[in-house]
């Protein structure tokens, strides 16, 4: 853990390496009536933009789907203060402790968010329908920022409080719930691994897969009510295993997760997680369990040549020591032509 500055809310000087990146992310579930959210907006000056993703859960396995794209310049310094992409707008109100997420525009509304996995051209008629969404989302820090890096490669993630109102096709929604943001900046490379599923991203939700899925990467957050939070991501080994680290903070204050091991099965012939078994244990030496069931699930699929990654964004019901929770289990698959 490092010393938290207000400007690492700011844009940072980019480097040289054409995969810079400066992203915001945002998410939160609401218990009681099933809404959810992640927002993620990511700069790249090496490729001249910026895009903006904004999902929406709506209860069941209903989702509203966005994306926007514009055109950026080198300096990330002239976007402090103009944080907007397409039709979503982020705001810092006071620096990790307060911003405003909205949306107004357009957006898919999808009865079945696993859809998404099959292309475009091959969805049926009537796949999704054209909405207009309305959201606005005040978020309210729990705790301090947790540093994994700083400097010139950065990144911390804070748990959170999210509370506002949606409308979407006709129908409003209050919500209130909790999540996780996270803020990072450095060279991304979205494929991260040659490793992963190999199979046609072409026969529908459940996508068909020559090998077992085979995820690279592993990342979760996940709150249980406001006192305690943690999150952090398993990377795939030689050996197989998901292995990795993260943090939790609760009524016994912050401490580290180490030895973070992740099990997951998928929805048969479908790189897509049904359920998640975790084990840890803090650097306080306590051994910490928990399980979970993917509730809700919104495919995002970054193209790459001769394929694609697929960050399957699951809203999962977590049990940790009896207690329930909700946040998201996001899991990274690599998959060709």
């Amino acid at each position: 853990m490092t010393t938290v500055t207000g400007t690492d809310e700011a844009m940072h000087p980019t480097g040289e390496d054409r995969a810079w990146s400066e992203s915001y992310y945002f998410n939160f579930v609401d218990p009681k009536t099933g809404v959810g959210m992640f927002t993620r907006m990511g700069f790249r000056p090496g490729n001249g933009w910026a895009d903006a993703l904004h999902a929406v859960y709506l209860g069941g396995s209903r989702v509203a789907f966005t994306y926007g794209r514009r055109d950026i310049g080198q300096d990330l310094s002239a976007y402090d203060g103009d944080l907007k992409v397409g039709n979503l707008a982020l705001a810092c109100e006071d620096p990790f402790r307060r911003w405003t997420v909205s949306y107004e525009g357009p957006a898919q509304d999808i009865p079945d968010g696993a859809i998404l996995m099959t292309r475009a051209k091959l969805r049926p008629e009537g796949w999704h329908t054209p909405a207009h969404l309305s959201m606005q989302v005040d978020i309210d820090a729990l705790t301090e920022p947790h540093f994994a890096a700083k400097g010139a490669h950065g990144h911390f993630e804070q748990s959170l409080r999210a509370t506002g109102r949606l409308a979407i096709g006709g129908e409003e929604i209050a919500f209130d719930g909790f999540g996780v943001r996270d803020k990072s900046w450095g060279p991304r490379n979205w494929s991260g691994s040659s490793s992963g599923s190999s199979g046609a991203a072409s026969t529908g939700p459940a996508l068909s897969t020559a090998a077992a899925p085979n995820p690279f990467v592993f990342w979760f957050s996940m709150n249980f009510g406001a006192g305690t939070s943690l999150g952090g991501s398993c990377f795939r080994r030689s050996d197989g295993t998901l292995l990795g680290s993260g943090w939790i903070q609760d009524g016994e204050g912050m401490d580290t997760l180490e030895d973070v091991r992740v099990e997951t099965t998928f929805r048969p012939g479908s790189i897509l997680h049904d359920t998640v078994s975790m084990t840890a244990r803090t650097c306080k030496g306590r051994e910490v369990r928990i399980e979970g069931r993917v509730i809700n699930m919104c495919p995002t699929k970054i193209p790459f040549p001769g394929g694609a990654t697929f960050v399957n964004e699951g809203l999962a019901r977590f049990t940790m020591d009896d207690r329930e929770g909700f946040g998201i289990a996001e899991s990274w698959h690599n998959v060709t032509d």
